[in-house]
Parts: structure tokens; sequence; C-alpha cells
């Protein structure tokens, strides 16, 4: 892999092993990792690292130190809000399970190596609203309601999501369906309401999850760290034909390999094709909960084989006129009767753009329609031809 990205993977592996790191290589600043750092919430991991190599000013020294100071102090609040908030669904008496990072910090050699920005909670069954008078009584304040979670907010910015249910269904009902059935879940050792996944249903949350996100928006290089600590742990204690079987179920099967691979090639030194340097650099560039203006690839590359400068105007159309198909997602009364809803696709397509102007939505995907190279529209459509995330 190139420079950045084996650099990247020694303060990784320094991190992981509590050992020190080799200085920056030439052509590898500081700066530069901070910004890669932030943008994929691995402060402490990655700068925690940085901070103990040779040939540093103190300068650079002193941006660190703050740095991974902050991650400490909040990561150290969110574990005592967390210890809190199990506590008090016991105590009360509601089922949960804890989602995400929120277990998957446990997994690393010290919860503080992998960060989070919120703490996710499921909600069991029809407890919504007896969770509601439980947090608000541990002093959070309801922001929003949304799709699938509420999100409450404490001071000084701990943030709890709890979930009515565990996937999007706007995403992919197939995974939708799988994940409402709780029973794959376990009492936790010394609980009678908090419950856990084991390994392999973990496992598969955890690349499901990953997967909805690159689908919708990319995804962040933190993932592949996941996939490593992870099976680093449990990989071969795991059940493969239970895990190959759900995979397959759920239309993840290219995706998890893939990105096994990847993991593998990035962390571990393993050799790989071109492909997998492009697909490190489009997560890399993605940041830890992706870019709105990704969200136009994932049907545009199933859709589309042209490539080059014929691929630019073919992405500028799909943009503009979206097909039928995409369309009905969002306007679902074109649905009602498919083939007036295909006359009445015009109507629809100025309502979006309407929409558009007047909400500012889509300005991303504008500026990125400008910008992006030629060539890049055929990296992207290779990688998500190959990932074969076909969510419906």
């Amino acid at each position: 892999m190139e420079t950045m990205a084996e650099y990247l993977a020694e303060l990784v592996k320094a991190g992981l092993e509590d050992r020190k790191a080799a200085s920056l290589p030439e052509g590898v600043s500081v700066r530069e990792i901070v910004k890669i750092s932030e943008e994929n919430h691995m402060d402490y991991l990655l700068l925690g690292a940085l901070l103990k190599t040779d040939g540093l000013s103190e300068e650079e020294k002193g941006l660190l130190r703050e740095k991974v100071l902050g991650s400490m102090l909040f990561t150290g609040m969110q574990l005592q809000e967390l210890k809190k908030l199990e506590e008090r669904m016991e105590q009360a008496k509601i089922p949960c399970q804890p989602m995400k990072g929120a277990r998957m910090k446990f997994y690393y050699p010290s919860p503080f190596l992998r960060e989070m920005s919120d703490i996710d909670i499921l909600i069991h069954g029809d407890f919504m609203e007896q969770a509601a008078v439980e947090l608000e009584a541990m002093g959070y304040v309801l922001q929003q309601k949304i799709k699938h979670h509420d999100i409450y907010r404490k001071a000084p910015g701990i943030v709890v999501e709890a979930h009515r249910a565990m996937y999007d269904r706007t995403v992919d009902e197939r995974q939708y369906a799988y994940f409402s059935d709780l029973s794959r879940a376990v009492r936790r050792k010394g609980f009678l309401y908090v419950y856990d996944f084991e390994a392999e249903d973990f496992y598969i949350y955890m690349m499901a999850h990953m997967a909805k996100h690159f689908y919708k928006r990319g995804c962040g290089i933190r993932n592949l760290v996941d996939i490593y600590v992870f099976l680093e742990k449990f990989g071969g204690e795991m059940n493969a034909d239970y895990l190959q079987k759900q995979f397959a179920g759920l239309g993840l099967t290219a995706f998890t390999e893939h990105m096994e691979k990847l993991a593998r090639i990035w962390l571990q030194g393993e050799p790989g094709e071109a492909f997998y340097q492009q697909l490190f650099d489009y997560m890399q560039g993605c940041g830890i909960y992706g870019k709105d203006e990704n969200g136009i690839w994932n049907r545009f590359c199933d859709a589309q084989p042209e490539k080059g400068e014929k691929g630019r105007d073919a992405l500028k159309r799909w943009y503009w006129f979206p097909p039928y198909e995409y369309m009905v997602l969002y306007y679902p009364w074109l649905s009602r009767n498919p083939v007036a809803g295909k006359f009445l696709l015009p109507a629809a397509w100025g309502i979006r753009a309407a929409r558009g102007v007047v909400c500012g939505r889509g300005k991303y995907k504008r500026e990125m329609l400008r910008q992006i190279d030629a060539s890049q529209i055929g990296v992207r459509q290779d990688i998500y031809r190959r990932l074969q995330l076909h969510f419906h």
C-alpha cells in the first residue's frame, strides 16, 4: 500500500500492541495524521501512538497531547454514563441491548482505544416510553425522534441514541426483518434485562451496519480496525458455516469478503491488487460517517456502464433525472399505479429540484459533480459493483 496507508497501519498496530511506533516517514506530516484521525474518530489510537514517536517538535507534541487528553476525558465520561444507563435499565426492568461502539470498544485491548460519538442502546419490545422516563431522570433531554431511534443529549455533550429497532427499514427490508428477531441476543452474565449478542451475531450485525453506511454515504477506515480487532479476538472460535449462511442470506457475502481482505492487506501486510488501494483511499476520504455526496453511487453504479467522459455525462443525467426505480423510493405515490407513475416522473423530478433549492439539499452532490475527475467515476463504479450491495 502507499506510504500514508502503511504508516497509519503502523500507528494502529503500535496503539493496539502498546509499543513504540516508527517515526514519521518522509512525506507524511503530523497535521495530515491529525486530520485523518479527526475525520475517522481515532484520536486516542492514532495520535496516542504518534505522540510516543521520536523526532516530534514541542509544538507537535503539545497538539497531540491536547487531542489525546480530550479523547480520554470524553471516553471516560461515556464509560461512566454507559455503566449508569445499563444499571438504570436493569433496575427499571427494561430489556435493553447496548449496540455498536458501546460493545465494540470492550473488545479492544482498552476501551479508550475505540472512540464513539454517542451511546447506542436498543430498547426491546414496548418499553420506549418507560426508557424515556428513565433517561430524563438521568438528566437527558430529548432532542429528536428520527426513523428508528430517539436522540437524547446531556451536558457536557453526552448523546444517547435509544433505538426502537436495530436496523433502518428504509435501507433494506431483508436486513430489517432479520434484525427485528431479537431472540439471538442472550442475557449478559449478572443481569436479567441487559442483553448482548454472542460473537457470531455481533459480527454479523457489525458488518451489516458497516454495509448500510457504505451503501448510503460511504464509511471510514476505523471500521477496518474493528474488523481486525474482532477477528483477532474471536475469529478462531466463531462458527464459519453459520456466518457464511447468514451473510449469504443477507446479501453481504461479497462485501464482507472484500472488507476482511482489505483489513488483512492494510494491517497484516497481505498482498493485494490495486483495487484495494483504491477502496482504502475512498474509505479514508469518507470519514467516519461518510459524505452526503457519496449517496449517489450505490444505484448509479448498478445502472450505468459508461466510464470516462461518457460516465461523467451519465452521472450528471442520472443525478438530475433519476430513473423511476430510484424516484419511487422517495416519492412512493409514483408506485400507486406503476404505468401512470412513469408518466408522472417529470413532475416528481420538478418537486425534487424545487425541494433541493428551497431546503439546500444536494449541494454537496452538485459540487462533487462539478469537481470529480472522470477517471474516478470508473473507480467508484468498480468499487460499488464488486461489493454487490443490492439493497431494497
